[in-house]
């Protein structure tokens, strides 16, 4: 028993290996949500319909996409060279390739044809959105897809989803630090060149801090025009440089295991190295209760995540209307609380297991939103309460994201040759329900200063309410329990032959157990 827990001990370096995987997809993902409109409309000088237009083409190739992919994924490769590098690793490494080649097109201009109408350049950007969205799915759902293929534990898959998230983290804080630095200096070297004409006039009031007086200085420079072309296409390259060292090092570091075909048990070689386990086969998924469950709770997740990273720039700026730099200052001390709290993510799982945590997670989130709508209009809110408002969310986001991620692992358990499928349904349910929720939001909104308080109160609270519910809904359900009667193909994975018959049984009787919840607490 204790050479078999030792096995199952995943290394570190592995770890980090799978976990830098999905970075370039976070630095991209990061730049698209926080930039594409504003390149668009004021660099490229395209209409706000026709940049609304280009961001709608991307998310509805991107939820087409991910199902598409997920089904790709599970296949089974006859290519032999790929068959030995991994279903899943060759699907990410095609998403990888193209992420490459289509990304730097999004951020530049029309090649031979920016003078043209707008139509034409509209259609020229929107092939390479298509295509980044289909690369950008091919990889998320390939990485995803490789966690209970490489985790056979619970605790491992936190753990390897934690990791994942604290990438994601790291990723959005270096977008904003390189946007920051070309934006800046191109916008200081402007200012240069303005001030050795004009003198500008001594004032008598002296800003507090350094950092303000810089800002002070950026705030004069004027907004973003076609200028910044070359800045934000030189962001896009550096994203896609820097990514590119960390997919090679996830390719290089990472073995996916191997994949065993389906065989007759009259011919199966009993000196193999595979045992049978039962796949659920597509159409199967849909007849499990849980499988919405799941899917419920990950739209909530995504619904909040998606929610206050969009609206808490808008709440900063357009509601509190504080200085300039805190629309970067609150949304980094949100990344940065995220960051930290997915280091406890694990050990957490582990005393409370999964349900306790998310429900843990919703009630974090729902304070925050209680927060920002009981205190929203308060003076004192702008000063200090907007900072541990921020730290809530982001812990809030963590908590959720990493423990739902853990719990669709929990869903697919032993039958990894569906994980891809599943996750890929996932992101569909997230991509058409974000559409649609901002949409409303969009359409709803009525000018006043305070809408963006209400927005981050009421649509980031109802999610979190939803996924109490749902989680109360699972209370005496094990995820990843098979329903009973329920139409199964045999297939075979690889066998550990160390593991004993003592351990096969033990395995055996607590899945047998109604009272062992799928986190393994009773």
């Amino acid at each position: 028993m204790d050479s078999t827990k030792k096995k199952d001990v995943m290394p570190l370096i592995p770890k980090l290996c799978y976990g830098v995987g999905h970075f370039m997809n976070d630095l991209c993902a990061s730049m698209w949500f926080s930039y594409i409109l504003l390149f668009y409309v004021s660099v490229l000088r395209f209409g706000d319909m026709s940049a609304g237009y280009i961001m709608l083409v991307g998310q509805i190739a991107d939820g087409l996409s991910t199902p598409i992919v997920g089904i790709m994924a599970d296949k089974q490769n006859k290519i032999p060279i790929c068959a030995r590098y991994g279903r899943r690793k060759t699907i990410h490494l095609i998403g990888t390739i193209l992420v490459m080649i289509s990304f730097p097109f999004i951020f530049n201009e029309c090649l031979g044809c920016s003078e043209s109408s707008e139509g034409v350049r509209f259609a020229f950007h929107a092939v390479f959105v298509v295509i980044f969205q289909f690369a950008w799915a091919c990889v998320q759902v390939s990485h995803l897809a490789l966690i209970p293929a490489l985790a056979t534990r619970k605790t491992q898959r936190t753990e390897l989803n934690s990791i994942r998230y604290a990438f994601m983290v790291l990723a959005n804080m270096l977008v904003f630090v390189i946007t920051f630095i070309f934006l800046g200096v191109d916008a200081f070297e402007d200012k240069e060149d303005t001030n050795s004409t004009t003198i500008a006039p001594s004032t008598t009031t002296e800003l507090p801090t350094t950092a303000l007086r810089v800002v002070d200085d950026y705030q004069k420079m004027g907004s973003i025009g076609p200028e910044q072309l070359d800045s934000f296409r030189n962001v896009a390259l550096t994203c896609i440089g820097i990514g590119s060292i960390f997919s090679l090092i996830f390719h290089v570091g990472t073995k996916e295991p191997q994949f065993c075909q389906s065989q007759d048990s009259d011919e199966e070689d009993k000196s193999s190295q595979c045992r049978k386990v039962t796949r659920i086969r597509k159409r199967d998924w849909f007849k499990m209760t849980t499988f919405y469950q799941v899917g419920a709770m990950y739209t909530a997740t995504r619904l909040y995540v998606n929610l206050y990273m969009t609206y808490i720039p808008l709440l900063v700026d357009n509601t509190l209307q504080m200085d300039v730099i805190f629309v970067a200052v609150v949304p980094m001390i949100m990344h940065f609380s995220s960051f930290l709290g997915s280091f406890v993510m694990k050990p957490i799982n582990r005393i409370i297991g999964r349900k306790r945590t998310f429900s843990l997670g919703c009630c974090v989130g729902l304070a925050a939103c209680i927060w920002i709508g009981v205190g929203g209009e308060s003076g004192y809110f702008k000063v200090w309460g907007v900072y541990p408002v921020a730290v809530l969310l982001g812990i809030g986001g963590s908590v959720l994201l990493i423990t739902s991620l853990s719990i669709t692992a929990d869903l697919i358990g032993e039958n990894s040759e569906g994980g891809a499928f599943v996750y890929g349904f996932m992101s569909l349910l997230d991509k058409v329900s974000n559409g649609i929720v901002i949409m409303v939001i969009q359409k709803l909104d009525n000018g006043e200063s305070m809408y963006y308080r209400e927005v981050l109160a009421f649509a980031c609270g109802v999610p979190c309410i939803f996924g109490v519910c749902v989680t109360l809904t699972m209370y005496n359900s094990r995820v990843g329990a098979r329903d009973r009667g329920q139409t199964v193909a045999e297939i075979t994975e690889e066998k550990d032959p160390e593991i004993t018959d003592d351990a096969e049984k033990h395995r055996s009787g607590s899945m047998d157990n109604p009272a062992f919840e799928s986190d393994g607490h009773i």
